[in-house]
C-alpha cells in the first residue's frame, strides 16, 4: 500500500468525520429550534423530524463508520480468542477479519444499490418538498470508507497491529 493512497484515505475518513459531526450539530440545533418554536410558539418547525431522522441522524452514524474502525470502537468478544495459543489465536484473527470484511462487502453493495435507486426515486419528506433518496446514499459512502480502511488494513493482520484488533483508549488518556 503506498502512503499517498493511505493519506488520500485518512483525508477521505476525516472529511466523513467531519460532515457525521456537523450532522451531529445541526440534528441538536434543530432538535432544540423545533423544542423551542413548539412549547414557546406554538409553532413546530415544519419537516424538522423527517430532516432529523432522514439526512442527519443517517449522516451521523453511518459517515463515522471508519473511524470507529480505527479508534477501536467496534464490539470485540474476546474471552475465548484471549485464551488460545499463537498460530490458534492468529487463525480466529483471519477469520473474524475475513467475516467482517464479508459483511462490509454485502452492506456496501447492498446499500449501494439502494443509494442508487434512491437517486432515481422522486420521493419525496412528506412535510417539504426534498428529495429522500440522497440521504440514502450516506450509508454506502460510511461503508466505502470502512472498506477501504480494512482492506488498507489487512497487511497488518499478521503483525497483530491490525486496527480491528486495537482497544478502545479511555477518555481522558
Amino acid at each position: 500500500m503506498t502512503a499517498s493512497l493511505e493519506r488520500w484515505l485518512a483525508r477521505f475518513e476525516t472529511a466523513l468525520l467531519y460532515l457525521g459531526v456537523l450532522a451531529t450539530f445541526g440534528m441538536m440545533c434543530l432538535t432544540s429550534a423545533d423544542a423551542i418554536s413548539r412549547y414557546l410558539f406554538n409553532s413546530p418547525i415544519l419537516g424538522a423530524l423527517e430532516i432529523t431522522e432522514k439526512y442527519l441522524m443517517v449522516a451521523a452514524i453511518f459517515l463515522g463508520l471508519a473511524y470507529g474502525y480505527r479508534g477501536g470502537l467496534f464490539i470485540r468478544v474476546t474471552f475465548l480468542v484471549d485464551r488460545l495459543d499463537g498460530r490458534a489465536k492468529l487463525a480466529a484473527d483471519y477469520f473474524a477479519y475475513a467475516v467482517t470484511l464479508s459483511f462490509c462487502l454485502f452492506f456496501l453493495w447492498a446499500t449501494g444499490i439502494q443509494g442508487w435507486r434512491g437517486l432515481h426515486d422522486d420521493t419525496e419528506i412528506s412535510t417539504l418538498p426534498i428529495l429522500v433518496g440522497p440521504a440514502y446514499c450516506f450509508v454506502p459512502i460510511g461503508f466505502l470508507a470502512l472498506t477501504l480502511l480494512m482492506l488498507t488494513d489487512l497487511p497488518r493482520l499478521r503483525r497483530r497491529q491490525s486496527l480491528l484488533f486495537t482497544q478502545e483508549s479511555p477518555s481522558g488518556t
